[in-house]
């Protein structure tokens, strides 16, 4: 199925036709419904919880990306300007109220999910935005959501990529990620019109990684959407993402991830509910 691509205004008018911003309940859950969707720039009134259940989905904020497979959830805050490709990934998300939470969200945070995190959010999805404001069984179980979501938030900034503020750092970036395998600093600075001096100066400069940094963290990251396939194997991701042993694969995959490639690709494996009916 080819994947739904909507501009910034038809992402609105999707979201307010599902009446997101306009629930009377505290707290909800939402499922996303077009498979593959790219939704365009936009916020919401709400904390946004986004949790994929399966494959890996991508987000994007004005001064980073991030990709997320089933082990991660991003916590976005309310009126942060945002945008979402589901991808091959099947998402629930959770709208909080900022209440919900004791102090204030100022930036998107990634985290690993638990286990029981994410048992949370499958059977949350009981409770869409149409639920009653006043049933105190759900009021009572998103509150708890919120409660162990809280300690977590200081975590996964390693899982960012920064974006760039100027057009050449922009342009780089774009060259090393369209092939993470082969990217370099001379094709870099070609594509982007600059000397590989000036680019290096300016890329950490703008983004505070080193280009080198750079390329070894977007490398894992494409390692970790690859390792999210149950038939992936280690030895081959580490090559077609262009590590050249799996020596500096596992050590780079670790100071990430803070896991060996072995184990993330086990916790990879989706949840049993996680593609089951809603009960």
């Amino acid at each position: 199925m080819q994947a739904r691509v909507l501009t910034p205004t038809e992402t609105t008018e999707h979201l307010a036709r599902l009446g997101l911003d306009h629930a009377h309940a505290r707290a909800f859950s939402y499922e996303d419904e077009l498979p593959g969707a790219v939704y365009g720039w936009h916020t919401h009134a709400r904390h946004q919880l986004l949790c994929p259940l399966a494959g890996t989905a991508c987000l994007e904020v004005e001064d980073a990306s991030f990709l997320l497979p089933p082990q991660l959830a991003a916590l976005i805050p309310a009126g942060e300007r945002h945008a979402t490709t589901c991808r091959d990934a099947s998402i629930v998300s959770i709208y909080f109220e900022p209440a919900a939470f004791p102090s204030p969200l100022t930036a998107v945070r990634i985290f690993e999910i638990p286990a029981l995190l994410r048992e949370m959010v499958i059977y949350a999805r009981r409770w869409p935005v149409a639920r009653r404001p006043d049933d105190a069984a759900a009021n009572t179980f998103f509150a708890a959501m919120a409660d162990i979501i809280g300690p977590l938030l200081d975590r996964g900034a390693t899982y960012r990529l920064p974006r760039g503020k100027t057009r050449p750092v922009q342009r780089a970036i774009e060259c090393a990620l369209r092939d993470v395998s082969s990217a370099d600093l001379p094709r870099a600075a070609a594509f982007a019109g600059a000397t590989e001096r000036t680019l290096r100066r300016r890329f950490r400069e703008e983004t505070g990684v080193t280009w080198r940094g750079f390329v070894t963290r977007a490398r894992v990251l494409r390692a970790i959407d690859l390792l999210s396939s149950p038939s992936a194997s280690v030895t081959q991701v580490a090559l077609d993402v262009g590590f050249q042993s799996l020596g500096a694969f596992a050590a780079a995959f670790r100071a990430v991830t803070g896991q060996t490639p072995s184990e993330f690709r086990r916790t990879a494996r989706p949840s049993p509910g996680g593609s089951g009916h809603k009960s």
